[in-house]
């Protein structure tokens, strides 16, 4: 009897430690969010991934990365393999490979395995984006618009490095009566119609619109998801 009850008090000291070893390191330092679980990442991010309409070996620009974290997050979530995601972002204290290394290692300890998807940096300047014209087919630029002083410039750049044809995945609050200033950085919001005539006048046309992935109540500044197709 003694035997049995010391078998079932090992089992039981594995799995507390199997479980806490799966528990993500939040002391691990990368810049933006730290989601410890798939079902809150799924809640937040489920409908935006969706939409992406990611296939499996693609090649995805994400500019005004940060670190990568929200590319990490649907790498949780999603079904696809072998995608490339390249990181462009100006912020070098946030967008260095230790800070995504940190960042890969969280997510793949949320995911419960490795993230097997392959991330490149690209520290870019005002200036240049410092890619190649006509290469990419699908570019992402969340929550990032408003932060750009020369926003024709910076549309004018996506468009010139994508492929005709290609997808600009836009995700940005929008501005309402009394409600124009981004409750975080406090920058300038633009409406949706401005938006629409920024992209429209730099190479692009509007596609379909996803509104309020996250919260379909918050009216305050709506989210506002966007495909733009480069003419």
């Amino acid at each position: 009897m003694l035997k049995k009850i010391s078998y079932l008090f090992l089992f039981v000291c594995m799995m507390h430690t199997g479980s806490a070893q799966t528990k993500p390191d939040k002391k691990l330092s990368f810049c933006g969010w730290k989601y410890a679980d798939s079902s809150i990442i799924r809640k937040g991010f489920g409908k935006k991934l969706d939409f992406l309409h990611i296939s499996d070996g693609e090649t995805i620009v994400d500019i005004g990365s940060s670190t990568g974290e929200f590319d990490a997050g649907i790498c949780v979530i999603g079904t696809f393999t072998n995608l490339h995601f390249i990181l462009v972002d100006i912020d070098s204290n946030c967008l260095n490979q230790q800070k995504v290394n940190n960042m890969l290692t969280y997510y793949s300890q949320v995911k419960g395995e490795p993230i097997q998807s392959k991330f490149t940096i690209n520290v870019n300047t005002v200036d240049s984006l410092w890619l190649p014209a006509n290469t990419y087919k699908k570019a992402l630029l969340m929550n990032t618009l408003h932060e750009i002083p020369d926003k024709q410039k910076m549309v004018r750049d996506i468009c010139s490095i994508l492929q005709k044809g290609g997808e600009l995945i836009l995700d940005e609050l929008v501005a309402r009566p009394k409600h124009t200033i981004h409750g975080g950085c406090k920058q300038p919001l633009m409406d949706e119609a401005e938006i629409k005539t920024l992209f429209e006048q730099n190479g692009f046309r509007q596609a379909d619109i996803l509104m309020n992935p996250t919260n379909p109540k918050k009216i305050v500044n709506p989210e506002y998801v966007v495909r733009f197709i480069k003419n």
